[in-house]
């Protein structure tokens, strides 16, 4: 229970942390041993891949009918990032959303899980669609599509590690456990 209780508290003192205007979001220390770099489990989107190359970063995301690309840029602990998604609906013609967003890169102090806190939104504004989280596996090297500018074999930076495949720190990679507190 103590640890759940830890878990929660560490949840809600991010989600407050992270939320409102683009200028009320700003860039903090990057965490010993972090990197955007890894492949990522997020109960909203999926799972997530992203390379940082620099203070850059590109991704894809996949979960059901719906894929996505991200494009942003690095200053900390904070991306700030420009997304497109296609969603496949019944008549065949996907649809395509756009929009802006931000991750926080943060290590859970209670168990030293990589996660991912942020938010996305609509057009040009960066909040107010919803929440976007995630947490990093640990055994996992992302692998991007010919399409996002990477080769799915190219060259990736090396997992420190230090990442956790579950925010809740169950040895399975599905990630039940994190979705409840996600």
């Amino acid at each position: 229970m103590r640890g759940k209780l830890a878990i929660y508290l560490f949840v809600m003192t991010v989600s407050f942390g992270c939320g409102g205007d683009k200028n009320e979001i700003s860039a903090g220390t990057m965490p010993q041993g972090g990197a955007y770099t890894g492949v990522y489990h997020s109960p909203q989107y999926g799972e997530m891949h992203l390379m940082q190359t620099g203070d850059s970063v590109v991704g894809e995301y996949k979960k059901d009918e719906r894929s996505g690309r991200i494009n942003g840029s690095v200053e900390g602990d904070l991306m700030r990032f420009e997304w497109v998604e296609e969603k496949a609906m019944i008549s065949n013609r996907p649809t395509e959303t756009r929009g802006r967003g931000y991750f926080r890169y943060l290590i859970d102090p209670s168990t030293g899980d990589h996660v991912l806190k942020g938010e996305w939104g609509i057009e040009d504004e960066e909040t107010g669609g919803g929440p976007w989280n995630a947490w990093k596996s640990k055994h996992s090297q992302p692998k991007l599509s010919s399409d996002s500018g990477e080769s799915s074999g190219g060259e990736t930076a090396p997992d420190e590690g230090t990442t956790a495949d579950e925010f809740g720190g169950e040895s399975s990679d599905t990630g039940e456990a994190a979705d409840d507190l996600l």
